[in-house]
């Protein structure tokens, strides 16, 4: 076994409190965040609710008043961000940076597996669009599309107006 000479202990004693100390401060600051469990590691807890917001609504017919399958939902002016498809029974969900409005952009771009809709084009406050757990499904945020009209269908299939004499 190796002998160290006593001012080579007090220097590795030295070395080694530091180290203990630098350790234990680490420890505190990443623990500064508490959650009901005990200390959180990583972001703060309220990260995601200060960055982004979820937004969910319910398509439903106008003619019908039953869901449709398959609506795009889009924010306009929202980079990096995918639209959101309808499922079967109308709802989507959709995350967006927290912003004062939204301006959503609904559009039918199945080619009319589930009917034709109208493009429509809505603006919502960040509190209309803010989501309430409580009551997500029971009372979603909902949007009536129209039907698109026989005669809007011929003109998108012949690509021109029907003369009438």
């Amino acid at each position: 076994m190796l002998k160290l000479s006593e001012k080579s202990r007090k220097i590795l004693r030295a070395i080694y409190r530091g180290l203990g100390v630098t350790a234990v401060s680490t420890v505190f600051f990443t623990c500064q965040y508490e959650t009901a469990g005990g200390g959180a590691y990583g972001m703060p807890p309220d990260y995601w609710e200060n960055e982004e917001i979820l937004i969910t609504g319910c398509v439903i017919s106008k003619k019908t008043n039953d869901p449709i399958d398959g609506i795009c939902i889009y924010i306009n002016d929202v980079p990096y961000y995918s639209p959101s498809f309808t499922y079967s029974n109308g709802m989507f969900y959709i995350y967006a940076p927290i912003m004062d409005e939204y301006t959503i952009i609904i559009t039918d771009i199945d080619g009319g597996i589930n009917g034709r809709y109208k493009q429509q084009t809505i603006t919502i406050t960040k509190d209309q669009a803010q989501t309430n757990w409580d009551n997500m499904y029971t009372d979603p945020f909902i949007i009536l599309l129209e039907e698109e009209d026989d005669e809007t269908e011929a003109e998108q299939e012949t690509g021109e107006e029907e003369n009438e004499d």
